[in-house]
């Protein structure tokens, strides 16, 4: 709005068939993605710019997401900030698909939203890398780490704003879509960084987002309950109490969604130990700990369950895969 707002455009077209006004963002109120989707467009529409996602990221500062900002900039690391950031993308952009994937030495933050139009994915994408630059800007000493962006669609009618944000090698008509930085930019640590603030802010982060106990489906929830849990994993019961839900009825809407909860709690650990093995120096015996299992042989054997090789062997490829040159 303040972009809109500094051009002199009519913001109150902002708002034209998303069933809600300018005073409704004063509240406390969470958009749809159809009224968020609703909203963009019309910016889009009504400033006639191609680049205004890239204006809107670059203007953003962490502190006006506000409750998500300040979980962001309490945090140790920029591999911290991430994280949040895709565990909390759903509640600021919930109809883009974000992951961070770690691949030759490499993180590479990738963006999705085929099912929108063109304009709107593209405004979305722009949006979200600006913002990343600026918050990175604003959390690490600049120059600490490079990085890298690709488009798969064609460059607006002017590079210049797309060179001076994320530097001259920025590539246009790429396959994907696409930031990337330096492995070793995780472990920078956050010049604003606090444990205790960011441990308040995080649990009201999570408060806000199950407030809304019908968002999404059940096994999602009930994935989101245990990747909260930490060190020690709630039992059925504990997750339906949380989910305000008797455990029973947990488990018909879970098996209506083909799963069972042991089922998601493999997933939820066997995502924990992928992170652990690939991003950690932890040793194996630690990591067993960390996921709940008695010892490291029962941990051992249900990775290879899960993923058909041992810790070792994926860490071992990992280690590999990092002395390969990033293409």
């Amino acid at each position: 709005m303040r972009v809109l707002d500094a051009r002199q455009l009519d913001v109150s077209y902002l708002f034209k068939n998303s069933g809600i006004n300018e005073v409704d963002l004063e509240k406390e109120l969470n958009l749809t993605a159809q009224q968020l989707d609703t909203i963009s467009t019309n910016a889009i529409e009504v400033s006639n710019d191609r680049q205004l996602g890239l204006l809107v990221g670059s203007s953003m500062d962490i502190p006006s997401q506000g409750i998500f900002g300040y979980a962001i900039i309490t945090s140790a690391t920029l591999g911290d900030a991430l994280k949040l950031m895709v565990r909390y993308n759903k509640a600021l952009l919930p109809s883009l698909d974000v992951k961070v994937v770690s691949r030759e030495c490499r993180v590479h933050v990738l963006i999705k939203a085929p099912h929108l139009p063109d304009d709107l994915e593209r405004f979305y994408i722009e949006l979200l890398y600006a913002a990343i630059i600026q918050s990175g800007n604003t959390l690490i000493p600049k120059g600490r780490t490079s990085v890298h962006v690709e488009f798969d669609y064609d460059a607006a009618y002017d590079k210049g704003p797309y060179q001076r944000l994320f530097g001259s090698k920025v590539k246009f008509n790429s396959n994907r879509s696409v930031l990337s930085f330096d492995e070793a930019g995780l472990n920078l640590g956050i010049v604003t960084a606090n444990p205790v603030a960011r441990d308040i802010f995080r649990r009201e982060c999570d408060r806000l987002l199950s407030r809304d106990t019908h968002r999404g489906m059940v096994s999602e929830r009930v994935q989101e309950v245990l990747l909260q849990a930490g060190t020690e994993f709630p039992t059925s019961m504990r997750v339906a109490n949380q989910l305000h839900m008797s455990e029973s009825t947990l488990q018909r809407r879970l098996a209506k969604e083909g799963y069972k909860f042991q089922q998601l709690l493999d997933q939820v650990r066997n995502k924990l130990a992928h992170e652990y093995l690939t991003g950690t120096q932890l040793t194996i015996n630690e990591i067993a700990a960390l996921l709940g299992f008695s010892d490291a042989a029962n941990f051992r054997r249900s990775f290879k369950r899960w993923s058909n090789k041992t810790p070792t062997a994926l860490r071992n490829e990992t280690l590999s895969t990092c002395n390969r040159p990033f293409d």
